[in-house]
């Protein structure tokens, strides 16, 4: 496929009135209309990006195989399941074991139209520190530092393969209440193909006991007070991280309904530099519209979306 081919994609479906859509359920809380009309707007594209909340898949590709699909945008429970309905999934997708969006190219020979997934969540976490800590990266990488995921659940892989493969850690541990989920995560990972090393911390004293401490830490769970033994446990371990005298960078990805979860004032208090979930999902956006539109990241309104999404994200 060349680039020649490609420009007169664009050219053509910017020209049209298209939809994007994104599947999933539950999702009536989504910021990402918000992001994504907004840019489209500013980039003067008539597209619309809409909601579909269902889990019905063959609905789902009766929109991708209409005229009026530029594309498409994927979250739970539908990352994995819709993994077998595209034409191609990229290396790191499949790594990650998940998809959440879909992008068209055609085949150079055929001229058919190829559906092709790939998981830009490991960008928006990858951005996320790059935009807001450059600082503890770098040290990070210096020092061969380990990466800590907390939390087992569907946003656990995009943070594994983003802080193993984007931000250099050497390893990368997982705290988790259950350790079969951690095992579940290591092993469909290493099946997809990634070549990172996984590991699990479970107790206080295996968190203390770690010579290597992480300076880069990604929160991938809902804000909720520990209520089992397990998920106290799991906050005990994590907390002796907050504690270590030498402080990093934290995302926190979750953000709704407000930014300043438990966690994110739990490490601002512990003086790690806090970063909001709402960076992942700008930066996870941005990537997708690069694939969408052809448009190169220079050429999006990166710095006015960003504003008018901080400005309105509570409205």
């Amino acid at each position: 496929m060349t680039k020649d081919i490609d420009l007169k994609q664009f050219r053509d479906v910017r020209s049209k009135s298209l939809k994007i859509k994104l599947f999933g359920k539950h999702i009536q809380h989504s910021r990402s209309p918000l992001l994504q009309n907004y840019s489209f707007k500013k980039l003067g594209l008539d597209w619309k990006y809409e909601l579909l909340d269902s889990e019905d898949i063959d609905l789902f590709k009766q929109f991708l195989n209409s005229e009026e699909c530029a594309g498409a945008g994927v979250t739970m429970p539908n990352k994995v399941r819709m993994l077998p309905h595209v034409d191609l999934v990229d290396d790191g997708a499949k790594a990650v074991g998940a998809i959440n969006t879909i992008y068209i190219r055609h085949d150079k020979v055929t001229n058919k139209k190829l559906f092709i997934g790939t998981n830009t969540d490991t960008i928006g976490i990858k951005n996320s520190f790059l935009f807001n800590a450059s600082e503890v990266v770098e040290k990070s990488k210096q020092q061969e530092r380990v990466g800590l995921v907390y939390g087992g659940g569907g946003a656990c892989r995009s943070a594994v393969y983003a802080l193993s493969v984007f931000l250099g850690c050497s390893k990368v541990y997982i705290i988790n209440r259950f350790s079969e989920e951690v095992e579940a995560v290591k092993k469909e990972m290493i099946k997809g193909g990634f070549k990172g090393e996984i590991g699990h911390i479970e107790t206080p004293a295996q968190a203390k006991q770690l010579a290597n401490k992480p300076l880069l830490i990604v929160c991938t769970v809902p804000d909720f007070e520990p209520q089992t033994e397990q998920e106290k446990l799991a906050r005990e371990t994590l907390q002796v991280f907050i504690d270590h005298n030498e402080k990093g960078a934290v995302l926190e990805m979750c953000y709704h309904p407000n930014p300043e979860t438990r966690l994110y004032k739990d490490f601002e208090k512990g003086h790690w530099k806090v970063i909001s979930g709402i960076e992942a999902m700008l930066y996870q956006g941005l990537a997708q519209e690069v694939l969408w539109t052809g448009y190169t990241w220079d050429e999006l309104p990166v710095k006015e979306v960003i504003e008018y999404v901080y400005q309105h994200v509570h409205d």
